[in-house]
């Protein structure tokens, strides 16, 4: 890639080091949505299937008591993310990529994306070449590294950019309560008026996090995966 090609530094994004702001989502409304993209080399021996067993319910994520998506949803910006592996010019071997979009600025997001930890950080980049992982590296040096191997994403496409998650829950939370009142109110029994108190108190009450989830294709050793493609593209 000629210098010309590469991005300064951005203002947004230069506590990282990053090159790249990363596409802005945003309408009328007050919520902006970022994205993020980025690939890294495989180390030759990379183990797909523990890159996997920590972002599935029950896998291996610290603390054992909670899991990647659930982690994830307190974080409470976190939009969507995918991990997937093919083969480019850019490294020997295979490459991980990873894509994400999210609530808020570049910063926040990796600011935040420390507090998943070193070790569950590390069970994803820590099959990557180059991924500090020695007992003295910590997660934030493992963020750097993440932020390191940013490309840039042509285009993007996002859903109601304008509402955030904790819009989206909340939105959520208000429906469930009025559709509960107005059922309450079709009985045409009971006292109309300790039902709108009951209501209004319901209302002012916090909205849950709506669950979250995270999947692998686990048949996925048995499926096509990475080689065939350019056959397909060239028939």
């Amino acid at each position: 890639m000629s210098q010309i090609d590469v991005a300064g530094p951005s203002s947004s994004g230069g506590a990282w080091g990053m090159r790249y702001p990363g596409l802005t989502m945003q309408t009328a409304g007050r919520n902006t949505v970022k994205e993020f993209t980025g690939m890294w080399p495989l180390k030759p021996d990379a183990d797909l299937e523990a890159l996997q067993a920590a972002l599935v319910p029950g896998g291996t994520w610290t603390p054992p008591d909670t899991n990647f998506a659930e982690s994830t949803t307190a974080l409470g910006l976190i939009r969507t993310a995918r991990w997937f592996v093919a083969r480019t010019q850019d490294f020997d071997g295979y490459t991980l990529f990873f894509v994400t979009q999210f609530d808020g600025s570049l910063p926040k997001y990796f600011d935040d994306f420390v507090l998943n930890g070193k070790e569950n950080l590390l069970a994803a980049w820590g099959q990557c070449l180059g991924c500090p992982d020695g007992p003295d590296a910590t997660a934030a040096d493992v963020v750097e590294f993440i932020a390191r191997g940013q490309i840039k994403t042509l285009a993007c496409y996002d859903f109601v950019p304008e509402l955030s998650n904790s819009q989206i829950f909340k939105a959520q939370d208000w429906y469930l309560k009025a559709q509960k009142f107005q059922r309450a109110l079709a009985t045409g029994d009971g006292d109309l008026e300790a039902k709108v108190d009951a209501y209004l108190k319901e209302l002012a009450e916090p909205s849950p996090s709506v669950p979250s989830v995270a999947v692998i294709d686990t048949d996925v050793a048995q499926q096509w995966q990475y080689e065939d493609v350019a056959e397909y593209l060239s028939r």
